[in-house]
């Protein structure tokens, strides 16, 4: 496994099954990514509520104390363009009730197709670098004062 820095991209994971959480976890990070994990909706608040706000959040859709779109739309206010990945064996119910992000949530059925699934965190932290990098100002030495 390689180790990890603080450059690769944080996913807030949440999950209320949790063996199955920490396999996923467990995938991500041999896969590159820093994974924190959150095992029911009001952890998953409590830890986004607290910097830094990770860089993707994937997350169940049924779950105590607060499902999936609670996060997300807790998340998204926190950042609108924070990128979304909700798990879930209910599609159906989760594209009716989450009308309305933008940019839309990823919707993944379970059981989730890693394969899939990691291509597309990547796609979508590669786009966040970008987003990043355009809105740092340029470095360019200051020119002297006259």
């Amino acid at each position: 496994m390689e180790s990890l820095s603080i450059d690769q991209p944080l996913i807030l994971l949440v999950d209320d099954d949790v063996r199955t959480a920490r396999l996923l976890a467990r995938l991500l990070e041999d896969d590159g990514f820093r994974v924190e994990l959150a095992t029911d909706g009001a952890a998953a608040i409590a830890r986004l509520a607290h910097t830094p706000v990770p860089d993707i959040l994937v997350t169940d859709f049924r779950m105590p104390h607060a499902d999936g779109i609670a996060i997300a739309r807790f998340a998204r206010s926190l950042r609108p363009d924070l990128p979304l990945f909700v798990l879930t064996g209910y599609p159906e119910l989760v594209a009716r009730l989450g009308q309305g992000f933008e940019p839309a949530a990823v919707v993944h059925t379970k059981p989730v197709d890693y394969t899939a699934l990691s291509a597309e965190l990547r796609s979508s932290a590669a786009a966040a670098r970008m987003r990043a990098a355009r809105a740092q100002p340029s470095l360019s030495p200051t020119p002297p004062l006259a």
